[in-house]
């Protein structure tokens, strides 16, 4: 009797799982689309209990944000990151290096020169003239430009047939240029705007590094001068060349906006990663920063293009929320780049990526149901949030088009939780800008003192405006983000204005486009004018 009670037991188990696996099906009849996470809850939600409404998560994440967003904590973060920069400008390797550009363009320089941009996935080599900033001259002008993919192929070309590569197609531009032949007798000036590493060893000459992202070539010429190498694979196809100036894309940017607009003395990169270039006076360095550089530098240097490595910056000064230290935790390289960590194309899609998986267990978000492709790091695009940010329609409609496409749920989010994620974008790009315009003042501020304190700099001509010349997607491109920076700038300056007493300081952050390429052309035209 017992065993027939048993088996009677198992069968009836056994049809209520297949009912319970009918009805979920039912309710939700496309399971790879979305994933239940309340069945196996992560150790990082346990100081939840039960659910909330979306309406208090989304309160949540707005004073989680925003917290640190009023002027004077603002202040004291930017002199916490003033004390950071301090002790890197007196020594450090791999932050505020100084380059061995040391004059910025007059706007008098006028010519046409050859400039190369060599970037990880797209080389470009360009005719630029320089026309001088008078009034109607134009500037700067691309008289003829050519683009190239550096596919994967190209990336593992062994040795000096890279460079090579980087010949033929220097040699294409210039069959297209008979006003830019070049001779024996009188070579032909080239920028590079480099953007791997490299042991600078002066203003137009460098050692190669290990360039990383699959490129084969610096395995066999790590140590060679880059524009030695350059020179050589050019004179393999008859043309005379020389390398007259070497800089990086933040370096580039600078010179770019300073030939037209003689304020700017600070340069912002920020896409997917971020970094900053700033004109620096030589008084801020510690003497072992310099190495050993010939006397007649020294003797002309009052101010030097430093290229800062800012996203190395602001461990312990720039609060965090739960969500930045999770992904600072499972970071392959955690702290090493806590401002790249908040600010940045790559991450900021990241960090709504893991608000979404805490209101999708705890706050019911997409029914509990996780679409399946978001359970994968990184797989959220900062893209989306620019979509959400700039979407006006009334049912958040082009954002709904896009989040479906690109992470199908079991049911399309309604307005409610389609504006929930449009707040808490709102929030995370809100608060980079505010950390953006922290470093940025903290920067501005050191410089500002150190010109003051020393007589030889004449900074009369720019008192009362800085412009920052700005390249990169997120600071360009996403909506309000150049806006908001500059207002939590002008609140920072307000309370803590490093300029002259009675002063009225002003920061400007101005696009820049084009900036690698015409950078480079204009780093050669200074050389020239120095020489």
């Amino acid at each position: 009797m017992p065993r027939q009670q048993s088996s009677a037991r198992a069968v009836l188990e056994f049809f209520q799982s297949v009912l319970a696996a009918l009805e979920a099906m039912l309710c939700y009849p496309f399971p790879s689309k979305g994933v239940a996470l309340n069945s196996h809850k992560s150790h990082w939600y346990r100081h939840q209990s039960g659910h909330r409404p979306l309406e208090d998560f989304a309160e949540e994440i707005r004073q989680a944000f925003s917290l640190p967003l009023n002027a004077q904590k603002m202040a004291v973060m930017s002199s916490e990151m003033q004390a950071q920069y301090r002790d890197k400008l007196e020594s450090s390797d791999i932050t505020m290096l100084p380059s061995y550009n040391h004059t910025l363009p007059t706007g008098q320089e006028k010519g046409t020169y050859l400039a190369l941009d060599v970037g990880g996935s797209t080389f470009r080599v360009a005719l630029v003239e320089l026309r001088g900033r008078e009034q109607g001259k134009g500037g700067l002008k691309i008289v003829r430009s050519h683009s190239a993919c550096i596919t994967k192929t190209i990336r593992t070309l062994p040795g000096l047939q890279f460079f090579d590569w980087i010949a033929a197609r220097i040699e294409e531009t210039l069959a297209e240029s008979p006003e830019s032949q070049c001779s024996s007798e009188k070579p032909l000036s080239i920028g590079v705007s480099w953007s791997f590493p490299i042991e600078q060893t002066s203003s137009k000459a460098g050692k190669v590094l290990s360039m990383g992202k699959g490129f084969e070539c610096s395995k066999h010429t790590i140590g060679q001068d880059l524009g030695g190498l350059i020179v050589a694979a050019c004179l393999r196809r008859n043309l005379h060349v020389c390398v007259d100036a070497i800089i990086n894309d933040g370096s580039a940017t600078l010179l770019t906006r300073a030939y037209t607009e003689p304020s700017t003395t600070l340069s912002i990169i920020l896409g997917t990663g971020t970094n900053a270039s700033i004109h620096m006076p030589i008084s801020c360095f510690g003497t072992e920063k310099f190495g050993v550089r010939d006397a007649s530098w020294h003797a002309k240097a009052k101010k030097v293009i430093t290229n800062t490595e800012i996203s190395l910056f602001g461990r312990g000064v720039l609060p965090m929320t739960r969500w930045d230290e999770r992904l600072n935790r499972e970071h392959p390289l955690p702290d090493f780049q806590p401002l790249e960590y908040m600010i940045t194309g790559r991450y900021l899609g990241e960090i709504i990526r893991l608000i979404v998986l805490e209101a999708a267990e705890t706050s019911n978000l997409f029914g509990g149901r996780i679409p399946s492709s978001l359970l994968e790091p990184y797989s959220l695009d900062t893209a989306l949030l620019a979509i959400l940010e700039s979407d006006d329609t009334p049912l958040l409609s082009n954002a709904s088009a896009y989040f479906e496409k690109h992470h199908p749920c079991v049911k399309r989010p309604n307005v409610a939780e389609l504006a929930f994620l449009k707040g808490a974008a709102r929030c995370v790009s809100k608060r980079a800008a505010a950390y953006l315009a922290i470093s940025i003042h903290a920067l501005w501020t050191l410089e500002k003192e150190a010109e003051q304190a020393n007589p030889a700099i004449d900074a009369s001509e720019n008192r009362g405006k800085t412009t920052i010349a700005c390249d990169g997607s997120v600071i360009n491109k996403y909506p309000s983000f150049r806006d908001n920076c500059t207002q939590f700038l002008a609140d920072l300056i307000e309370i803590s204005s490093a300029g002259p007493e009675g002063s009225q300081e002003t920061i400007i952050l101005e696009p820049t486009h084009d900036a690698t390429i015409l950078g480079a052309a204009v780093a050669v035209a200074i050389c020239e004018a120095d020489n």
